[in-house]
């Protein structure tokens, strides 16, 4: 081999192991990339169900609508940390959608807990701190979710009008008071707006807020109190006035009677004993009566009759007495509190809140089960019994039987403590006039128009009254003679 043969090997040789080696190190190169590059997406992967775990922790379920109870800033702040980490990467379009998905849901959330905590600052254990609280940027940063999270605006929205509505109770109960801290009642407060504001103050479902007027409520319950005994105090005082003035003038009347029946008329004298014995003799007068049984007895009510309810009201409160002609006298068999129409005794038509005034003839019974004993005719409820008292319709204020009616209707089995007893009033002013008038248990409160009792008194009513039985409605006990 020639020398020239040889430096050409040793240069191919050199040429190939440059080659192999360059081959070799170019194939590490790769592997190592290869290496790093799996890595990275390992370490993405991690990064984004690490932002996902973090984002779906301020939510309360996967459909990312409503934002969980142990929501704070802290877990705000360290699903924005996880999100941070992934804009180190270069991502993949797949990815960069995904994390635009969280980052999106985070800054859902962070205007939601905004919205939250803005409300949650102007409470202090569900209790409104001012009576100036207003929502109108809450209501505002509302509007812009109401697409993307319906579920959450309604909730937050439905919070807002709660307090709202507790707003105005606090600006009702003010009208109450000459001073509300120092619990100084008006004098001109009324049974019926009392009423009013209880039923809203039922009406709300924070139990701290509600816990928060007892005070008040009892100061107006017992100004209230105080009021009406005043009242009934005068009014019992000016039926006593009536009833002396009214002894009086039967006294001057009794002795201008036995003055002139002692006078002797000379022809009659003169007339034959015979003639003095056909002569017929009057019988005795009943005796006088006074008192809330005087006044009945002078009801012209009273001559048509042998049993008279009198409800005597007050605002929604009432005392409901039972009277029964015994010979010649009235007298009481039952004197109760009841509660009427929330606006009270007058002039009653359709949604009027108002127990009809005057006197009306009583009905039949009826009730939830069978006849508990009345001596009237009876109908128990059933599940297709309903008043009807749409206006537009023909038979308007009557009871039926139906198997679905207008909304407009009373269901009369939706009231099963109410209507476990009760007495129907004949009472008909025409279409739009009023409906479904009774006597019934109590509820809760004031009624809508009709009177109710206590159970065991409505019990004892059922199983006394017999037909013929009249009711009169009024508003002092001086009105009953009026009728």
């Amino acid at each position: 081999m020639t020398k020239k043969r040889k430096e050409l090997l040793v240069v191919l040789i050199l040429i190939l192991f440059l080659i192999t080696g360059g081959i070799s190190l170019h194939q590490h190169k790769i592997n190592v990339q290869a290496k790093e590059a799996k890595k990275i997406e390992t370490e993405i992967k991690k990064a984004l169900a690490t932002a996902k775990y973090n984002v779906k922790e301020l939510y309360i379920n996967d459909d990312y609508q409503l934002l969980s109870e142990s929501i704070s800033k802290v877990k705000i702040t360290k699903a924005e940390d996880s999100l941070n980490v992934l804009n180190e990467f270069n991502l993949t379009k797949s990815n960069e959608m995904e994390l635009k998905n969280y980052s999106q849901r985070l800054a859902s959330a962070k205007k939601m807990y905004a919205i939250q905590l803005s409300i949650h600052n102007k409470f202090t254990n569900e209790k409104i701190t001012s009576d100036d609280v207003e929502f109108s940027k809450e209501e505002k940063e509302l509007s812009s979710l109401n697409k993307s999270h319906p579920l959450f605006v309604k909730t937050v929205t439905d919070s807002i009008e709660q307090s709202k509505s507790q707003l105005a109770v606090k600006k009702e109960l003010n009208l109450f008071f000459e001073d509300l801290d120092k619990l100084n009642v008006k004098e001109s407060i009324s049974r019926t707006d009392y009423d009013k504001l209880k039923e809203k103050i039922d009406s709300l479902t924070s139990e701290p807020f509600k816990t928060s007027l007892v005070e008040a409520l009892k100061a107006i319950q017992t100004a209230l109190e105080d009021k009406e005994l005043k009242e009934k105090e005068e009014q019992n005082a000016t039926l006593e006035k009536e009833r002396q003035e009214s002894e009086k003038k039967d006294k001057e009347e009794a002795e201008k009677e036995k003055v002139s029946s002692t006078k002797t008329d000379a022809s009659t004298v003169k007339k034959p004993i015979q003639d003095k014995l056909d002569t017929t003799i009057s019988p005795e007068k009943p005796e006088q009566q006074d008192g809330i049984e005087g006044l009945i007895a002078r009801t012209s009510t009273s001559k048509l009759t042998h049993q008279i309810i009198s409800v005597v009201a007050t605002g929604s409160s009432a005392t409901v007495s039972l009277f029964e002609k015994n010979g010649e006298q009235w007298q009481t068999v039952l004197t109760v509190p009841g509660r009427v129409g929330y606006n009270g005794v007058g002039s009653a038509y359709e949604g009027s809140g108002r127990t009809p005034k005057g006197v009306y003839s009583l009905g039949f019974a009826f009730g939830t089960g069978q006849n508990p004993g009345t001596n009237l005719a009876y109908r128990q409820i059933t599940n297709q019994s309903y008043w009807i008292s749409n206006p537009g319709d023909a038979q308007y204020n009557t009871w039926q039987e139906r198997s679905s009616s207008s909304s407009l209707d009373e269901h009369m089995s939706d009231y099963q403590t109410q209507y476990q007893y009760g007495i129907t009033l004949n009472y008909n002013n025409g279409v739009n006039g009023g409906s479904a008038f009774f006597i019934h248990v109590n509820g809760k409160g004031a009624t809508a128009g009709c009177i109710s009792v206590s159970q065991s008194d409505m019990l004892y009513l059922m199983q006394r009254i017999r037909e013929g039985a009249y009711i009169i409605n009024v508003t002092s006990q001086s009105e009953l003679v009026n009728y």
